[in-house]
């Protein structure tokens, strides 16, 4: 994902970058991990060297995991979701001509999976409310997330290319509507609808 400076008084750059690599790692550490074969006494032996870097890290223990707030994704053209979280599989949301547009390259990992080689539908879901409340918020909207209506057209599978989408179908005084879809080689195979409901910007899941 591409770097860029957070809002003033944030992290600089460089900061940002470091962050963003140490968090790659530990990405594909944990897919190592995941699917390791090694024997037994090689385990234990790299598991005691992993909690030596605990400590390292949690000399300077920030309050929580760093997001992009709230007023960079208003009018901004992209929006990078849980970039920093190396648990989850950080998005960057490109917003043209009012659409959201987020490509995975190389998919998902099996660390998302669900029946075998495909993707698991939960993790699909959380993508699409994501893509969507962002939408959502980038037009100016603080909002949270009411309901999601999630079908699942045909298999999702794992590290293959997937483009997600996302489009303001409806704006009401309290509430947004919006749509999607996940595309495999152009062919959908997820749509989702959520109801997104206006809060005040101060409060909790609005950035």
């Amino acid at each position: 994902m591409t770097s860029r400076p957070r809002t003033a008084g944030g992290p600089d750059t460089a900061t940002v970058s470091a962050r963003q690599d140490l968090v790659e790692a530990t990405r594909a550490l944990a897919s190592a991990v995941g699917r390791t074969g090694v024997d037994e006494a090689r385990m234990r032996g790299l598991a005691a060297r992993l909690r030596e870097l605990v400590p390292d890290l949690e000399e300077s223990r920030l309050p929580r995991v760093p997001r992009t707030a709230f007023a960079d994704a208003v009018g901004a053209p992209d929006y990078a979701w849980q970039r920093d979280n190396p648990a989850l599989p950080g998005v960057e949301i490109r917003f043209v001509e009012g659409m959201a547009h987020a490509e995975l390259p190389d998919g998902l990992d099996h660390l998302f999976e669900g029946p075998e080689d495909l993707v698991h539908g939960g993790v699909a879901a959380m993508l699409m409310d994501v893509v969507l409340s962002s939408l959502v918020q980038f037009h100016g909207i603080p909002c949270v997330t009411a309901s999601l209506t999630v079908e699942f057209r045909r298999p999702t599978p794992l590290r293959r290319a997937l483009t997600l989408t996302g489009r303001l179908d409806e704006v009401h005084e309290r509430k947004a509507l919006a749509s999607g879809t996940v595309l495999y080689e152009g062919g959908v195979t997820i749509e989702a609808r959520g109801v997104f409901v206006r809060v005040d910007r101060g409060r909790p899941g609005t950035g």
